[in-house]
């Protein structure tokens, strides 16, 4: 996920969440919402434990990101990414939980901290850039 594509998850309120959602399980006090067209669950949705999520447009980047972020919580059981093929632009990632929480949290959950992590490694990156302790060289053609 690039910085723009960070930089564009909006925060709603619950009332344009619930228009958002059409029909996805989401928490009325979640604020960071992304776009239907953009993720999907794939297969059956029998075991709320057990979910294939299908993301649009994205690649190794976020999902190997993710994938570590996920299993850091200690009520996954297992979380794995894959690319189906290198020209088709997607990415899976599946997710598989202990019965305390939904594998749709748990991502929920791993998104969160993700982008709280790229938020402040950016603070920590423009703070360090602004103190202005580098060193300029000249580009030689």
């Amino acid at each position: 996920m690039d910085v723009e594509e960070v930089e564009e998850v909006e925060e709603v309120t619950e009332e344009e969440e619930e228009e958002d959602n059409s029909g996805e399980e989401m928490d009325e006090d979640s604020d960071v919402v992304a776009d239907a067209d953009k993720i999907s669950i794939v297969g059956s949705h029998g075991d709320a434990t057990a979910m294939t999520f299908c993301f649009k447009e994205e690649d190794h980047t976020l999902g190997n990101s993710l994938r570590h972020v996920i299993n850091k919580n200690p009520n996954v059981d297992f979380c794995g990414y894959s690319i189906p093929h290198p020209s088709v632009n997607e990415m899976n990632i599946r997710i598989q939980t202990t019965d305390k929480t939904t594998a749709v949290d748990a991502l929920k959950t791993g998104l969160s901290n993700l982008y709280d992590i790229v938020a402040h490694i950016r603070q920590a990156y423009v703070d360090d850039l602004a103190k202005k302790e580098y060193v300029e060289f000249e580009e030689i053609a």
